[in-house]
């Protein structure tokens, strides 16, 4: 068992891990990739990364604080469900009622697999799996984002 200080060593030294690994991805030449992350351009959507004891996951998640601007956001990625199967197949899990650890209810479209951020071994996977499933995520959303601004105010 780990100390609360040696838990968030590792914790810290595993998000490093995986920032210097995206330097080395095609065409960045050295450089450090910039993700969209909060960034998407769309108030309340945002990309994520998160990994845990239990599992690591990228996600494509609609936090907008106005309920139903979080439901027609969601309503219309399910629209678009064709071109997310089409880059990750039938493994996407789309949950309209996803709630965070901090008790947030949020949407949520994303894929997982089995992980322990504490586990070394197991880390190159995981970091291998989280750059692959968020590219592909990326260039999912950048094709689908102009239909999910349309007709929305992007700051509302």
């Amino acid at each position: 068992m780990y100390s609360k200080d040696e838990t968030k060593a590792l914790k810290l030294e595993f998000w490093e891990k995986l920032s210097n690994r995206t330097r080395r991805l095609p065409k960045q030449k050295g450089k450090k990739k910039i993700w969209i992350f909060d960034n998407t351009g769309i108030k309340g959507v945002d990309l994520r990364f998160d990994a845990d004891r239990t599992k690591a996951q990228v996600a494509l998640e609609i936090n907008h604080k106005n309920d139903n601007k979080r439901i027609e956001l969601f309503e219309k990625l399910h629209a678009c469900k064709s071109f997310f199967y089409a880059q990750f197949g039938e493994n996407l899990i789309w949950d309209y009622c996803y709630i965070k650890e901090s008790g947030e209810q949020v949407c949520r479209v994303y894929v997982e697999q089995p992980c322990d951020i504490l586990n070394k071994e197991t880390w190159s996977k995981t970091i291998y799996f989280l750059i692959d499933n968020m590219l592909k995520l990326e260039k999912v959303f950048l094709e689908v984002k102009d239909y999910l601004i349309s007709g929305m105010n992007k700051n509302e």
